[in-house]
């Protein structure tokens, strides 16, 4: 066989260095680390994911073994998992991988043996995993709520006619309330149409049986100063922060949500003016005594929050009229230096 010409070991050359490069576009595009491993799991290749993930510097991480960033415990599991990519194709298993750090990161590994090498995707887990432990904690919280509703149902065994009428909605406010979408997904509250219909539940009750019922209108002073300062990043942490503090500040038995953007809405049962006033105050008293990042560079130096109150009455005795009362009773505490409640 006579030897390659010259110019052939050229176009041969320059059709592998395409190749590679093209491998090399495509590592790069994918959203997850990728990385390519030699028959004996020594890296060849990484993508800039793959070098986030593991923490090492690429000098450092090709002189390195994939065994070398796997967890003991896995070894064994991730030595089986490879000569099986080598007999029969890909395969998908879980480990833990280990960053320069010695954090262990929990790990979905899809992997396949071609032309001599191993090509490993990996898929960091750990958000998943956070994300179903909120889920999770998002469930208890939603049957501790039904408990105590159960509870106040059984208080009004007296009154029968209404508590026959009360167990109904609770029995409906339980179906509705397992449902994920009446849920605020970054704050973890109730969001803005489960407020508006426990709202018209509640003012319909007031039309037949006489009892105190106000609303609360809280909204963040000078947010967006905060999220501009701060990115969006921290404005989420201090509205969830926020959040937490308002329900601290209500009873068990009120309803706290989501209104919209940086404001909250709470309906207080049960509560009239004075009542309204107490709460309303305990909510600017806890955002304003908690110390928040940066808060300092607020235009007040502090970040607070105002509070508007209304509270249902023959001239205040629709949806509606609690909702425009409270918002401008809002609008009063904005205009009157903010960090203040007004009614």
């Amino acid at each position: 066989m006579p030897s390659p010409s010259l110019k052939e070991i050229r176009q041969r050359v320059e059709a592998l260095e395409g190749e590679l490069s093209l491998l090399r576009s495509f590592s790069e595009m994918l959203q997850d680390p990728f990385l390519i491993l030699d028959p004996q799991g020594t890296f060849l290749r990484t993508n800039p994911r793959g070098e986030a993930l593991l923490g090492y510097p690429w000098e450092e991480l090709r002189q390195m073994v994939f065994q070398d960033v796997v967890d003991l415990e896995d070894l064994s599991t991730v030595r089986d998992q490879f000569e099986a990519m080598k007999a029969s194709g890909e395969v998908r298993f879980k480990t833990r991988v280990v960053d320069q750090r010695g954090e262990r990161i929990p790990a979905e590994v899809t992997g396949s043996f071609q032309e001599g090498r191993f090509l490993i995707l990996l898929k960091d887990l750990r958000e998943s995993i956070q994300y179903e432990m909120a889920r999770q904690k998002r469930e208890k919280e939603l049957g501790e709520k039904v408990r105590e509703r159960d509870q106040y149902a059984r208080e009004l065994q007296a009154m029968r006619d209404l508590y026959r009428e009360k167990l109904k909605e609770i029995e409906a406010m339980r179906e509705e309330a397992v449902l994920l979408s009446h849920i605020d997904d970054l704050t973890g509250l109730y969001n803005h149409r489960f407020l508006i219909q426990q709202l018209t539940l509640e003012v319909d009750r007031q039309k037949r049986y006489a009892a105190p019922l106000s609303v609360l209108m809280i909204d963040i002073d000078h947010f967006k100063h905060y999220n501009d300062t701060n990115g969006h990043l921290a404005g989420d942490q201090a509205l969830k922060a926020t959040a937490i503090l308002i329900q601290r500040a209500v009873r068990q038995t009120d309803i706290v949500a989501r209104y919209g953007g940086e404001e909250f809405a709470a309906i207080l049962i049960n509560a009239g003016k004075v009542m309204a006033r107490e709460i309303g105050e305990r909510v600017r008293r806890n955002v304003a005594e908690t110390r928040f990042p940066n808060e300092h560079l607020q235009p007040s130096g502090n970040l607070t929050v105002s509070v508007g109150a209304a509270t249902y009455s023959s001239s205040i005795s629709t949806l509606t009229d609690l909702l425009r009362e409270a918002d401008n009773a809002l609008y009063r505490a904005k205009r009157g230096g903010r960090n203040r409640l007004e009614e």
